[in-house]
């Protein structure tokens, strides 16, 4: 007879996870001159799976402007856009959340909304693939076309209920991270 032991601790599935920060690295592939931005985030809540548990961040970029970052773009141009996630609570021991979204990378999804279509994206090179063959969007390219300024919201979901759409109400799931920029194309 075999049996096996019973443990008394509880197993701990996904201990919450905290993103004090976003970072992205905007690279224009015409001469790779890179600019980067820090946003900070607010707290999130797994539990709130209508996307508006999450205030829009401040952006702290070379380009700030108070309520919004300004990401200056050139029209008709590429660039690269590489976002990472940051836990800062404790400044002694920052925590890059970057692994941990690409770990769980079938839980995750990130989603650029836009507000005009003079800007696109696409995963590139480089970018992390789920195991249902979806790109996690950590490295994108976009496309700008004619001159124009364009509200940006970024959002990192949580257990998506799609990972395909146009609008955030396409992807279900919870948002752990929302932050809100400018792009300017020029």
């Amino acid at each position: 007879i075999t049996s096996c032991e019973k443990s008394d601790t509880p197993v701990v599935e996904n201990e919450m996870e905290v993103f004090t920060n976003a970072t992205i690295v905007v690279t224009n592939l015409s001469d790779n001159s890179e600019t980067t931005y820090v946003f900070e985030v607010e707290a999130h809540d797994h539990h709130d799976h209508e996307g508006g548990g999450v205030a829009p961040s401040e952006g702290e970029g070379d380009d700030d402007h108070g309520e919004h970052t300004e990401i200056e773009l050139a029209a008709n141009s590429e660039y690269e856009f590489a976002i990472t996630f940051q836990n800062n609570t404790d400044a002694s021991n920052p925590i890059d959340m970057t692994e941990e979204v690409i770990e769980e990378a079938d839980d995750h999804h990130i989603f650029y909304e836009f507000t005009d279509s003079s800007l696109t994206y696409e995963s590139t090179t480089g970018d992390t693939i789920d195991s249902s063959g979806n790109p996690l969007n950590l490295v994108t390219k976009w496309t700008t076309t004619t001159g124009s300024v364009i509200d940006v919201a970024a959002y990192l979901f949580h257990i998506p209920s799609s990972k395909v759409g146009t609008t955030r109400a396409d992807f279900g799931g919870a948002v752990d991270v929302e932050i809100d920029f400018e792009a300017h194309i020029e």
